[in-house]
């Protein structure tokens, strides 16, 4: 695998001073970068702070998302079509090429964009966010320095709760958990051609122990050759994480179980993605993007490709708030003129999209609650729904009134018993009232 640069290599260091730098991005990883480097490229002075460490995900996206933001030659594979299987009936075909991003062109790619747009650079933690009487931001780094910015923006990712502020009282944070391996097998019963999105069927054809069948999981495959394989045993989400010792076990157990020999590792994977929770606070004057915004599809734990596309928008509107030729006034008077914040917090979370992620929440709940057979009818029935209503929600492309008419088709084809499931949870879950009370919020 090529080596990715060392960020501090590439770009220039932040002076530590008294120089005030327009914005701060806190972390270097996909979101960081790219909001980084849409920023700079508007004439805003940017820096960039967080751990000089390469990515280390495997990144599987919808090909032709990845085309519409200009990042295909990111792409280090493409399989033409996606296959799932749910049980030993006909595999369902979603008709969308896939691809598997390599993690080396996607991070020089995106070095490259913040170095010619000007981005400095410190390798550091961040311990905290100070606002200065001068009404700047103060970024507390190790060792006691301290980078001064007129914003700041936390992009580090999901565990940033101590640089930010979430709402209160809201869904509680769920996990999604995946242990993979890349590896040379014998007897691969995959078409290479096909990306297998999710293999539910039950291999075992036997009772699994109570800690395994607690936690349903799915293989995700993406077969390179007929020999080179990245397998993963995900779990698609629970409320406490599964271990990723009984991740390994099951997926060992399967691979065996389907006659799968493994002749060579070339490497593992530990994935371990939180999804829910609460909406950042939205008055506070620090940002948030990315994971560390709730970014990540609560449905599928995918962000990346959400946040690789609005970092465009989301740096224009910083870039307005902070060229207004009143800002300094504001910035000393803030609490006399409201929050200065405000206007990118609602660009990044306007009341549709709200609306579209209490939906979301609605459905993970759901899936919480459902062992391996209530997921395999869920599915069932999710996929009989009409193509463009199914690929859109994989894609997060349908609008909260799309979701509404997904939700009637979904009740009508549903079996009685998941129906009867479906309603049952409307009205007892919390998440179904927040749900109604978010889509009648105007």
């Amino acid at each position: 695998m090529d080596k990715q640069s060392k960020l501090a290599d590439k770009l220039p260091p932040i002076a530590i001073g008294d120089d005030v730098l327009d914005l701060v991005v806190i972390g270097c990883g996909p979101a960081g970068l790219a909001l980084a480097a849409e920023s700079a490229k508007l004439g805003l002075n940017v820096g960039l702070i967080g751990p000089d460490l390469p990515f280390t995900n495997n990144y599987g996206v919808w090909e032709d998302e990845f085309k519409d933001l200009g990042l295909e030659g990111c792409i280090e594979h493409v399989w033409q079509d996606t296959i799932v299987y749910l049980d030993d009936d006909k595999p369902i075909m979603i008709g969308r090429a896939y691809g598997r991003v390599s993690r080396h062109l996607l991070h020089e790619e995106l070095l490259r964009r913040c170095v010619e747009s000007g981005v400095v650079y410190l390798s550091s933690k961040v311990e905290t966010i100070i606002e200065a009487t001068d009404g700047h931001s103060l970024v507390v780094c190790e060792h006691n320095r301290v980078v001064p910015c007129r914003l700041a923006t936390v992009a580090s990712g999901a565990a940033s709760g101590k640089l930010l502020q979430y709402e209160v009282g809201g869904p509680r944070v769920s996990v999604q958990t995946a242990y993979g391996v890349e590896v040379e097998v014998e007897n691969n019963p995959y078409d290479p051609s096909l990306m297998v999105f999710m293999d539910y069927r039950d291999y075992a054809k036997q009772e699994v122990p109570c800690s395994e069948a607690q936690y349903p999981t799915f293989l995700y495959a993406m077969p390179i050759s007929s020999t080179k394989v990245f397998f993963e045993e995900t779990c698609l989400a629970s409320k406490d994480a599964m271990p990723f010792d009984l991740l390994k076990k099951k997926l060992m157990s399967r691979l065996e179980t389907m006659g799968i020999r493994i002749l060579k590792v070339y490497e593992e994977e530990w994935s371990y993605i939180p999804v829910g929770g609460s909406l950042p606070n939205t008055e506070q004057k620090n940002l948030a993007f990315g994971a560390a915004a709730s970014m990540v599809h609560p449905a599928t734990g995918y962000s990346v490709v959400r946040s690789l596309s609005e970092a465009p928008n989301y740096a224009s509107v910083i870039a307005n708030i902070l060229k207004k030729d009143h800002y300094k006034g504001m910035l000393t008077s803030e609490r006399n003129n409201g929050n200065i914040s405000m206007q990118a917090w609602n660009t990044l979370w306007p009341q549709e999209r709200k609306r579209q992620r209490s939906f979301f929440l609605f459905g993970l709940a759901l899936i919480l609650q459902l062992d391996i057979e209530g997921i395999r009818t869920f599915f069932h029935t999710f996929f009989r729904l009409p193509s463009w209503m199914w690929q859109g929600f994989l894609g997060s492309t349908l609008s909260s009134a799309d979701l509404v008419l997904f939700a009637f088709y979904m009740f009508v084809i549903a079996p009685n018993d998941m129906r009867m499931y479906l309603v049952r949870h409307l009205l007892s879950d919390p998440t179904g009232a927040t749900m109604i009370r978010t889509y009648l919020t105007i």
